[in-house]
């Protein structure tokens, strides 16, 4: 079996606390979060720690407690590509707004890392069928991290800036305006003879994310530099 870390973080937390395994029960740190500014700003009182939204507030005890369950699920959203991408791995920053009723209203990636679509939708549907404990005030917002490295059997993609990649990116980034005027960031897997494994996207406009899935298709069809005799994953800005 293969072994692996992943990473979890709440909101603007200073660090990110490890979590070996992929079960459901085991038990998941959270970092404290730094409070995000707000046009209505409360905090309940049992915890004493609040994630602030533009309308409302949640604890952080209430977001630890609805994520916890959906660990093994993420987990399983990438182990289910690794036959197709045995290097997967990656950051990603989802952005959720939560109902009165502690239901997801939206949840969308405003960065990722991952490097391909399909993980990243996977994730994404996870997280939206989350039921949290009501917010105090109305609707609120936070963002939370999920980071998982690479099988530690597998050796990592040569890293790639956008450098790299600048000439072919330039080149072939009219193919995208039709899905969107953006902006997106891009992280794309680059096989031998510059083929693109597998592509992710995200963005941090909300209007944009549903252009995310034309978007990776668009660039899963360029042709990219020949990183040679290994795969090389890179990320950059459209």
């Amino acid at each position: 079996m293969r072994q692996f870390n992943i990473l979890l973080a709440l909101a603007m937390g200073s660090s990110l606390l490890a979590c070996g395994g992929s079960s459901d029960e085991e038990a998941v740190e959270i970092a404290e979060p730094e409070r995000t500014s707000g046009a209505e700003r409360r905090r309940e009182p049992d915890d004493g720690v609040a994630v602030e939204g533009l309308m409302g507030t949640i604890s952080t005890l209430a977001v630890q407690r609805g994520m916890e369950p959906r660990m093994g699920r993420f987990l399983s959203c990438f182990a289910n590509r690794y036959d197709d991408i045995p290097l997967l791995g990656g950051e990603i920053l989802l952005s959720f707004r939560v109902r009165v009723d502690g239901s997801v209203l939206w949840v969308f990636p405003k960065e990722s890392t991952i490097g391909d679509r399909e993980t990243e939708t996977c994730i994404l549907e996870q997280a939206a069928g989350i039921r949290f404990s009501r917010p105090q005030g109305g609707e609120a917002e936070f963002t939370y991290p999920l980071m998982l490295d690479p099988p530690e059997d597998v050796r990592p993609p040569i890293p790639w800036g956008s450098n790299e990649v600048a000439e072919a990116v330039d080149a072939q980034r009219d193919s995208v305006r039709e899905c969107g005027r953006g902006p997106y960031q891009i992280t794309a897997y680059i096989n031998r003879g510059g083929r693109v494994m597998a592509a992710g996207a995200s963005t941090t406009e909300l209007e944009r994310a549903d252009d995310l899935d034309c978007v990776s298709r668009a660039v899963e069809g360029w042709d990219m530099p020949d990183p040679g005799s290994y795969p090389a994953k890179a990320t950059f800005s459209l």
